[in-house]
This record gives C-alpha cells, structure tokens and sequence, in this order.
C-alpha cells in the first residue's frame, strides 16, 4: 500500500512537471525538492521496517548510483533536458527498490524503477507515432498519404492562422518566398511566421515539439503498471 501511496504522490508532481514543462519550457527545481521531501519519508520508513538481506541493500545502492550516473551521463551529451535527468534522478532516490501493489506490475520488474521509466520512456515515443497515424487517417484520409507518409507519422496539418505553440514546422516559406517541405523540422520564429500568413497558405504540416518529461512521465506509468517492456521484449527474444 505503501508503494501505491509513493506512485501516486510522485504521479502527481510529474503531471505537474509536465505541465510547466509545455507552457514555459521551463521546471523549477523546487518541484524536484519538493517531491523528494514528501516522498523520502515513506521510503525511509520502508527501508527500516524492510527484512532484506545486507547484500539487497547493497545492490540497490549500486543500481541507485548507476542509475544517477547514467542519467547525468545522458545530460552532458544533450539526449535531454535537465528537468529529465531530475526527474529520473529523483525516481531513483525515491525507489531504489521496484514499487508493487497487488498483481502490478503485470508482466514482472527489473532492476531499477527508475532505469524501467527510462527505457520505458524511449519505448512509448513509437506509440505517439501510431496515434498521430491513425489521427491523419481519420482526418486527412488515404488519399493524402501519397506524398505524406512520413508527415503522417510525425505530424498534422494546422492553420496557419492559428498555429499551435510548441510546434515545429515541416512547410515553411523560406528568406527567398519559396515554399518548402522539409524532413527534420523547423522551429519558426517571428519572421517566417510573418511570411507564412503573407503568402496565402492556410494550412502546413506542423510537428509537436513534446517535452521528454511527458514520455518519462508515461513511461513511469506504464513501469508501474506493466513493468520494464524493454526489459519484457529482450527476455522475449532471447526466450525464443
């Protein structure tokens, strides 16, 4: 029950994280603090009133320590922010051992709850791809895809009028008026903005510029619930 009460406080400050994280861009780090003090207690009430063995604790320790090491290695070279690597920091404090309640997870743990909410954070990025597929199928139909199939995976076509925030462009008009199509997309500023409303064309193909913290944040769900699906697709394999 104990578990269940740390998951759910911690939920709660990751949804808020992602939710500063879209509007602003920006997570202070007293969130961060803040989730510790309150979440901290619960584990060291646990590890005192836990019955592992020496070596249990030892190997947690190590797991804990890698897992920081790891997460902080992944920031010096730019995979991500560093409100995610606070983020997968602070899950490893919190849980240096796997959080279960009831039958969860379903399919079985790992080593790490927290090293499982990363891998399972890399894992949930293809199901966004899924849904903005099956969204373009619905609103763009088949006949579209020609030409679009790789736009189909990572974007929408949006107004240009009314262009959401956070996105990206994958239609533009560039310094020279020409319209182009680009893979990698764009972040737009003031100016090509200002040329796209001029040019006449309503809509463009746009992609969200997402916050890694949202899919750390599914990934925690999902670790929680399911377990490591990383961790389940190599055992799988290597089962074979």
């Amino acid at each position: 029950m104990l578990d269940l009460v740390k998951f759910l406080l911690v939920l709660v400050f990751l949804l808020y994280a992602c939710k500063l994280d879209l509007e602003s861009r920006i997570v202070p780090n007293r969130v961060w603090k803040y989730m510790l003090l309150s979440s901290i207690p619960i584990t060291a009430y646990q590890l005192a009133t836990s019955y592992y063995l020496m070596v249990h604790y030892l190997v947690a320790v190590f797991f804990v320590l890698m897992v920081i090491a790891l997460s902080y290695a992944l920031y010096l070279i730019g995979a991500y922010g560093g409100a995610d690597a606070k983020a997968i920091m602070c899950l490893a404090l919190i849980f240096p051992f796997y959080p279960t309640f009831s039958n969860f997870p379903l399919f079985g743990h790992s080593f790490s709850f927290a090293f499982s909410t990363l891998a399972n954070s890399v894992v949930a990025a293809p199901f966004l791809m899924i849904f903005m597929f099956l969204r373009n199928i619905v609103r763009e139909g088949w006949k579209g895809l020609r030409g679009n199939v790789l736009y189909y995976f990572t974007g929408y076509r949006a107004e240009v009028k009314n262009l959401p925030k956070f996105h990206n462009l994958l239609e533009f008009i560039d310094e020279n008026e020409e319209f182009k199509r680009v893979r990698r997309a764009v972040e737009p500023d003031d100016r090509m903005l200002e040329r796209l409303k001029r040019s006449g064309v309503e809509k463009v193909w746009v992609t969200p510029a997402l916050p890694f913290l949202i899919f750390i944040t599914a990934g925690y769900i999902v670790a929680f619930i399911f377990g490591d699906l990383l961790y389940l697709l190599i055992s799988t394999i290597l089962s074979w």
